[in-house]
């Protein structure tokens, strides 16, 4: 049997830590493979339902015009080596699994024109691939396609993928270990929505996510460009969850990260800081907890507005753990003021 995908080539995207390939295939194994992939990511949302906009595309097609690559991205597992034969072939046992980065509404309106007289399945249809062994690093070039374009926000990027590669169905606290997998049980008793704050929060290293006086659409550049800024580090957003998870073991931690502000400002500072607090034991990381929250007491409530200061620092407290935690109270307290 012909292979439906001819490859070109590929090359390593050190960003991503990933591989991008090109590759051909047709309009036709487009429609069968790809078209269904618009409902994985339960994006069909977001196509376009003012069908004029697409409209000249879509009599194009049936004129015989060649449409712009559509970019697929796959996520990687560790079985992945670096040769063009152990890619290809990873991207044809896994493409029913992959999602569309690039190209949904050139889909959609494929997908329309496949409907009408004269359309020609054999013609060719060009591919990109990015694949990529993180879901962080795959939201990170997915935000870097789509940063300013319509109908799709950045907020709207990460809640798809949200919904993607964790799992809200059955909320569970035991987390699929291996990081390939493509479903993590996402925290017990979160909300989804401060779930993927939180997410935002992490990606940008930012608790400024959510500001009433910014307009939506100014508020979702400022997110994509805080995201696009600080690239992407070492750590995963599963690595995070792991650690939330750990605090399971701790009434004390398990109530205090999920406080919504909190949450959002732990997950904002919790990059530089991971690998430390990962090894500190339950006991003294409750220690740190209960001597922040006792000199966030002593903060005039009256003065500030509380919510937003308490995220402001928590991230600070946690990104800074390492040069903080041996802080005597007082000490801690004139840390918080120069924050405030």
């Amino acid at each position: 049997m012909t292979n439906p995908i001819e490859y070109y080539s590929f090359s390593k995207d050190d960003v991503v830590n990933g591989f991008v390939v090109q590759a051909k295939t047709t309009y036709g194994y487009a429609l069968e493979a790809l078209y269904p992939l618009m409902d994985s990511l339960d994006i069909q949302r977001d196509v376009v339902t003012d069908l004029s906009l697409y409209k000249r595309l879509e009599e194009d097609i049936l004129l015989g015009c060649v449409m712009p690559p559509i970019t697929v991205a796959l996520l990687t597992d560790d079985s992945l080596i670096n040769t063009s034969d152990s890619i290809y072939s990873y991207i044809q046992n896994n493409i029913h699994s992959s999602f569309i980065l690039d190209g949904i509404q050139r889909l959609s309106t494929l997908g329309r024109a496949s409907k009408r007289e004269n359309f020609d399945p054999e013609r060719a249809l060009y591919l990109n691939f990015i694949l990529a062994p993180s879901r962080d690093r795959l939201l990170y070039r997915m935000i870097t396609l789509n940063n300013g374009q319509r109908p799709m926000s950045t907020r709207h990027q990460i809640d798809i993928l949200a919904d993607t590669f964790f799992d809200f169905s059955d909320i569970d606290l035991k987390l699929i270990p291996e990081k390939a997998k493509m479903r993590v049980s996402a925290p017990k008793f979160f909300k989804k929505a401060d779930f993927v704050q939180g997410y935002i929060a992490y990606l940008s290293k930012s608790t400024n996510i959510d500001n009433e006086k910014i307009i939506q659409e100014k508020m979702d550049q400022l997110i994509a460009s805080k995201i696009i800024e600080e690239r992407i580090g070492d750590s995963d957003f599963i690595d995070v969850i792991e650690l939330v998870n750990k605090f399971e073991s701790s009434i004390i931690l398990s109530k205090w990260i999920r406080i919504p502000n909190n949450f959002i400002g732990f997950c904002a500072g919790i990059s530089k800081s991971l690998l430390e607090i990962q090894n500190s034991s339950l006991e003294d990381f409750e220690v740190y907890v209960d001597k922040f929250e006792q000199a966030f007491k002593s903060i005039n409530v009256s003065k500030v507005k509380v919510g937003k200061v308490r995220k402001i620092c928590v991230k600070n407290a946690i990104q800074d753990y390492s040069s903080l935690k041996d802080l005597e109270e007082f000490d801690f307290l004139t840390q918080l003021a120069e924050w405030i």
